[in-house]
């Protein structure tokens, strides 16, 4: 148990200074003129923390579209879903259950670990390119973690942090069971988590697994 008590903390510490500062005076209204959300995504630094708020707002930006109450955020709850894609990377899984670890296989198990003591947790999973390329695209592969389109020597630019959340939400929201949640008025808040990967069987292809948990009907308590 300790182990995964200082794992959620890690993650917690890593998380603080940014949600300190954004959460606070970002909101779906006004996020997509942040500057740090039109950053380039560099495999090399690669930012959760960013990917993650974009995640948020650009959730909340569909559902108020949908005149839908806005989802708070809670640290937590973003711990929880970092947690699991952290694992879904380092396990080599995809999925809601992990099979490869009885203490954190279902979502409410991963929040209990979270700090959370009353979690009825809604999640989606999805995976995603830093590039822009579309899963049955035809490329060539330059060098490693790099492609062009055939017949062009041009590589294939990568997402900013913005267009990378939008691209997430968009296959989110084409599927029905994940769109569901993103809509659902039972949910009242939500945290995301993002981790990075480079796809080894596919010239290191960069990439990203992603988790958005939603607490449903009431508010998150924690020890």
């Amino acid at each position: 148990m300790m182990k995964y008590g200082f794992i959620t903390l890690g993650v917690l510490f890593c998380l603080h200074s940014f949600t300190q500062s954004i959460y606070g005076k970002v909101t779906y209204k006004n996020f997509r003129e942040y500057s740090e959300f039109n950053e380039v995504v560099n495999p090399k630094n690669f930012k959760p923390e960013i990917l993650n708020a974009a995640i948020f707002f650009a959730t909340n930006e569909i559902r108020s579209k949908k005149r839908l109450s806005i989802l708070d955020y809670h640290p937590l709850l973003e711990a929880a879903a970092t947690l699991h894609s952290e694992e879904m990377v380092n396990k080599n899984f995809f999925g809601h259950t992990n099979k490869k670890n009885k203490r954190l296989e279902e979502p409410e198990d991963r929040a209990k670990v979270a700090g959370i003591v009353n979690a009825s947790i809604a999640e989606n999973v999805m995976e995603g390119f830093i590039i822009n390329y579309k899963s049955g695209d035809k490329v060539v592969a330059q060098g490693p973690g790099e492609f062009s389109k055939q017949n062009s020597n041009q590589l294939l630019p990568a997402h900013t942090y913005l267009t990378l959340a939008d691209q997430l939400l968009a296959n989110w929201m084409n599927s029905k069971g994940h769109r569901a949640n993103i809509l659902s008025n039972k949910a009242v808040q939500l945290g995301c988590g993002t981790a990075f990967y480079k796809m080894q069987n596919f010239n290191d292809m960069p990439a990203v697994k992603a988790t958005q948990n939603f607490q449903w009907f009431h508010k998150v308590k924690s020890r």
